[in-house]
């Protein structure tokens, strides 16, 4: 990290902070690496959720994510390395490419996938081991779970080795066989190691003399007390006596009551039972000492090698974590080419002129669920450049789909920056370095925020912080206020993105009026979602075709929802009357690049238009008091009678 002396001092404070408060070594921490935020797309934590990248926005099972349908990778630090991908997608095209060609490679060697598939499903999670390892805290199985692990290297080694993509030429190289490690760990252990170290059982024969010679004492136990019993039933006569062991009592002599009187005058008394008598004899109590001594000292001798096999394996701690992470690479590579082969997904290019083209794009989360209740999802081409198509205003009914189109977008620069194929015939975008979103309605009242503070809050961000080279998500804005008050507020801020930010932004809207903005500002265009008729039933297209929609089909969603027949009747006149004494908001609101100073909607309708002409033309100056009473009584006769 040299000439960034501020990190330098950061991550000694940092050090100095995890001795002082853990109380133990941090043999496992060998490295510190410096990054900086331009390294990677800037997702932030309302993004994360809004997109359901890791966790799903409703409750319901974890399969409604991006990284539940991505992953399927077989180990656990590879799962963990998706995660991060996904969470910080890269800005290097150089790497995405480097990515991309491996994912390409092994997308097509179908052969060299599956065996690549098989060896890494074998690895266990290094990292974690490792950790534990050079914690001190690994059981004799966790080594055992190393070296079984370790024993795959060469495999993936030998695989990757056979691929010709740079990317897999790098991998290759970092994977470190680490056969003198193996073959430590083979040599010491045995096959199965109980869990815990106390139990023993632990080293392999044939590793330790003195270790071997005491088990050999110990398995000649059996025979021993075999033979001694068989003496002693001989000198005594008593055919049921019986020699036996626990841990409490040790070894003894048990026997029966009916045969007490045989026992002879050298036995020690130990222990009385309702049925039988426990005793033993020094020949007895000298076979215990040298047994319980050689149990001890076996375990004694397996507690200090098994201490320095952990040492040992602990000190090439930096070669297994390297391996680890080229293993963990390996595993979300083939997964992204396993993914791409079963799920027709393509590779997307990178556009030097901002140009965002998607031809027959799906949602790669929705996709996946559709499939397995049976519906076909319905892919859509998406079309932004810098210039003319810069801003998206789309409309069209609730249920149609705008949400969905609007997600896949985002979900798919974010697969693509990963280094991962896209679900979609093509794609070809340019390198985003944020993606913003406001979906969704929410409160947090604890904090006391309603809903629209909320969705101002997460706006303001977005506004504030959005720079040319992002991709802004916005689902209706300004719907948590008043109408009027909501639609100028969604105005304004089409045109600031227009005309302050350079940046790309999807618009979904019930606002009709804001399909205006395309005939007065030259980087917006409409889009909407399609929609059939048949009779009184409507049909969801979920097709995004050009231009706006005529309208929202509110009413008939709700219908679909279950609302009582009266009430959709009586919002059908409502909506009616409304309709008519609608003015357009073109009118009032001019999208000058100079915003009006207020807003003035009219009050009067068509309905009520030439009582308002009448007063109009009222000559105040000319108008005596009981003239003046005489036609205040005749306006409100008007009124009620009309």
């Amino acid at each position: 990290m040299e000439g960034r002396q501020q990190a330098v001092c950061a991550a000694g404070a940092l050090l100095h902070y995890l001795k002082e408060t853990q109380q133990g070594s941090l043999a496992h921490l060998d490295r510190i690496l410096f990054y900086e935020r331009q390294q990677w797309m800037v997702l932030d934590s309302v993004t994360v959720r809004n997109l359901e990248l890791t966790e799903p926005l409703y409750q319901g099972g974890p399969e409604a994510t991006l990284l539940a349908v991505l992953d399927g990778t077989s180990t656990g630090m590879g799962a963990r390395l998706l995660k991060s991908w996904m969470l910080c997608p890269s800005l290097d095209r150089a790497l995405i490419e480097a990515r991309l060609d491996a994912v390409e490679e092994l997308r097509r060697e179908s052969m060299a996938r599956a065996k690549l598939a098989k060896e890494v499903a074998a690895v266990h999670d290094l990292e974690r081991l490792l950790s534990r390892v050079t914690l001190g805290t690994a059981t004799p199985r966790d080594l055992a779970g190393l070296r079984n692990s370790l024993a795959t290297l060469p495999a993936i080694r030998s695989l990757t080795g056979g691929l010709q993509s740079k990317r897999w030429r790098e991998l290759w190289e970092q994977v470190d066989e680490l056969g003198d490690v193996y073959g430590l760990l083979d040599k010491a252990l045995v096959e199965a190691p109980p869990i815990n170290l106390s139990e023993g059982g632990v080293i392999r024969e044939g590793y330790h003399a003195e270790l071997d010679e005491l088990r050999g004492l110990s398995r000649s136990g059996k025979q021993t007390i075999a033979q001694m019993e068989a003496r002693e039933r001989s000198l005594t006569g008593i055919a049921s006596l019986k020699i036996k062991f626990n841990d409490i009592f040790g070894y003894y002599i048990e026997v029966s009551r009916a045969n007490l009187s045989l026992a002879p005058e050298r036995y020690e008394r130990k222990q009385t039972l309702v049925n039988a008598e426990r005793f033993t004899t020094p020949e007895l109590k000298e076979y215990e000492r040298k047994v319980l001594d050689a149990e001890e000292r076996m375990l004694g001798i397996e507690q200090g090698l098994f201490l320095e096999l952990r040492a040992a394996v602990g000190a090439e701690a930096s070669r297994i974590r390297r391996t680890a992470a080229a293993v963990a690479e390996v595993d979300v590579l083939a997964s992204f080419a396993a993914q791409a082969a079963e799920y027709n997904y393509c590779r997307p290019r990178f556009s030097d002129n901002g140009e965002f083209e998607i031809r027959a794009g799906r949602h790669p989360v929705l996709e996946r669920l559709g499939e397995g209740q049976g519906d076909r999802f319905v892919p859509n081409d998406l079309y932004m450049d810098s210039t003319s198509d810069r801003i998206l205003i789309i409309t069209g009914p609730n249920m149609g789909g705008k949400s969905t189109y609007l997600r896949q977008a985002a979900l798919i620069a974010i697969l693509a920056q990963m280094g991962s194929y896209v679900p979609a015939e093509s794609a070809r975008l340019p390198l985003f370095d944020r993606i913003f979103t406001r979906i969704g309605a929410s409160d947090n009242l604890a904090r006391g925020r309603s809903t629209f503070m909320v969705e101002m809050t997460e706006t303001a961000v977005i506004l504030n912080t959005v720079a040319a080279n992002s991709l802004v998500i916005l689902d209706e804005i300004g719907r948590g206020t008043a109408t009027y008050d909501g639609l100028a507020i969604a105005w304004a801020v089409v045109e600031y993105l227009h005309g302050c930010t350079g940046s790309k932004a999807l618009f979904a809207t019930h606002y009709h009026e804001l399909t205006e903005l395309a005939e007065h500002l030259s980087g917006v265009k409409n889009r909407h979602v399609s929609v059939k008729e048949s009779g009184a039933d409507i049909v969801f297209l979920r097709r995004v075709e050009p231009g706006p929609a005529d309208r929202s089909y509110g009413i008939e969603v709700a219908r679909l929802a279950g609302l009582p027949a009266e009430v959709i009747e009586r919002a059908r006149e409502v909506l009616t009357y409304h309709e008519q004494s609608e003015h357009r908001l073109s009118d009032t609101l001019s999208p000058a690049a100079e915003p009006p100073a207020a807003l003035q909607f009219t009050l009067f309708t068509p309905a009520n238009q030439a009582l308002a002409d009448r007063i109009a033309r009222i000559n105040l100056d000319e108008l005596k008091p009981l003239d003046a009473l005489n036609l205040l009584a005749e306006l409100k006769k008007q009124i009620e009678e009309g």
